[in-house]
């Protein structure tokens, strides 16, 4: 953007008119969108707030402040990374560089498990969100279940930055007894049962990330999954028959080109378990859900 538009810019209208134009011309998907979602930003002002302010003269330094995060928006740069957050299931979580960005479709596989955990009537339930990034899934699960929940939440990433990121987002926004952070990977760590496994964890090809611009900023440890992008879902799964105890469950999200290879993965993991697929809300197949029978008492 040069320099004439920002002198144009005198109202709060005219600098989101601005800023959409040139996201338009710089083909970011959603130019609208972003242009308030950035002007807000600078503003610290909400939607409700921003249209009723539309009439209102904008400032220089907020318009310069407006101008450069275009320019980096033009560039590629998210969003999300870009105001430094990003909503998840109602939470506004905190997003940089390190982690991967929350995205909707794992709400429903979040869903899926509050629903799952709200049926048990174990006391001692233990959940471990595989891979947890910005800690998204993990407190999201806490803050549903409440701060008196005798359950226990387990959050494991094998990046520092991540685990960093994830704690920043715990201590403000769940009690710090609600979820506790490992550092490492998938479940080696793990040596007693637990009862839910979740796992976002890299499922893309190289070939995936390199078509996807959108994805150019966002960590390769995060997306890349090996060469069918099955790599560490493989692992976890040949590995989660020595810790998920009977009647406990797994939740994958996975590309909907996996679909049938992590089913055949899971039955061969989990004879006997009921599977489950979940589609995003896009209607694609997102999710692998599998549930662990109870062993039958002896008679």
């Amino acid at each position: 953007m040069n320099e004439e538009p920002r002198q144009r810019a005198t109202t709060l209208s005219d600098a989101l008119r601005l800023g959409r134009t040139h996201l338009a011309s710089s083909r970011t998907e959603s130019p609208g969108l972003d242009a308030e979602v950035l002007l807000r930003h600078v503003l610290g002002i909400d939607r409700t707030a921003l249209f009723a302010r539309l009439r209102e003269p904008i400032v220089a330094s907020a318009f310069g402040e407006y101008h450069r995060l275009l320019e980096e928006r033009a560039r590629g740069a998210p969003v999300a990374y870009l105001t430094g957050t990003r909503e998840f299931m109602g939470l506004s979580f905190a997003v940089g560089s390190g982690v991967l960005i929350p995205r909707p479709e794992t709400e429903v596989l979040v869903e899926w498990a509050i629903a799952w955990l709200g049926q048990r009537d174990r006391d001692q339930t233990t959940v471990v969100d595989v891979g947890t990034g910005s800690g998204a899934i993990a407190i999201s699960i806490a803050t549903a279940m409440g701060p008196d929940w005798p359950g226990h939440v387990l959050a494991t990433d094998v990046s520092a930055q991540a685990i960093s990121v994830a704690t920043r987002n715990r201590n403000r926004l769940v009690a710090e007894h609600q979820v506790r952070l490992v550092q490492s990977s998938l479940l080696s760590w793990l040596d007693e049962p637990v009862d839910l496994v979740l796992a976002n964890l890299p499922y893309l090809r190289a070939d995936q990330i390199m078509d996807n611009p959108q994805l150019a900023a966002e960590p390769s440890l995060a997306l890349d999954g090996g060469v069918d992008g099955l790599d560490l879902i493989r692992a976890l799964l040949a590995d989660a028959p020595r810790v998920v105890a009977p009647g406990g469950a797994i939740g994958l999200e996975i590309d909907p080109s996996q679909r049938d290879e992590v089913l055949k993965l899971a039955r061969t993991a989990f004879p006997g378990s009921r599977l489950q697929v979940l589609r995003d809300l896009a209607g694609l197949d997102r999710h692998v859900t599998v549930e662990l029978a109870n062993p039958q008492p002896r008679s």
